[in-house]
């Protein structure tokens, strides 16, 4: 029979108590970057969701008879923060585009028509929704007044 020390005994103590506090730490490590990417997942998906709809009413505008209107509300935030959305051609942006600039994340969609005259809403402003005309096979979008169409 082997006999250990109280001193043998508290340096196992101590390794074994040491080596659990460093598996601990790995593990709230790999724990906070799989968060941390659940987090930025979600704001993607929240831009993709807004760009999505703008672009599946504007697409439904494309594809039916000269007459069409509608308005699309928009939120005037996204989860508490603010956002910008470009809607056909405005200044960089394409004619056949809709960008939402989110928190750093830029989401761009394609459209099924051009939008000649497009709109901007900036982070600033009060976003209420769009307006979505089609007149003479050519789709137009203007934001929403206080009037209305």
């Amino acid at each position: 029979m082997m006999k250990t020390s109280k001193g043998q005994a508290a340096v196992e103590f101590v390794t074994f108590v040491g080596l659990a506090v460093v598996l601990l730490m790995l593990f709230m490590g790999v724990s906070i970057y799989y968060l941390n990417l659940s987090y930025q997942r979600e704001i993607v998906q929240s831009a993709e969701d807004l760009a999505r709809l703008v672009k599946n009413e504007i697409n439904l505008a494309a594809t039916v008879e000269n007459g069409y209107a509608r308005n699309v509300n928009l939120p005037s935030k996204i989860n508490g923060d603010d956002y910008s959305i470009l809607i056909g051609q405005v200044s960089t942006s394409e004619k056949r585009e809709v960008i939402v600039n989110f928190k750093g994340v830029e989401v761009l969609d394609q459209l099924a028509t051009d939008i000649p005259s497009g709109i901007q809403f900036t982070s600033s402003e009060s976003k209420t929704g769009v307006a979505i005309r089609k007149a003479a096979d050519i789709v137009s979008v203007s934001k929403i007044t206080d009037e209305g169409f």
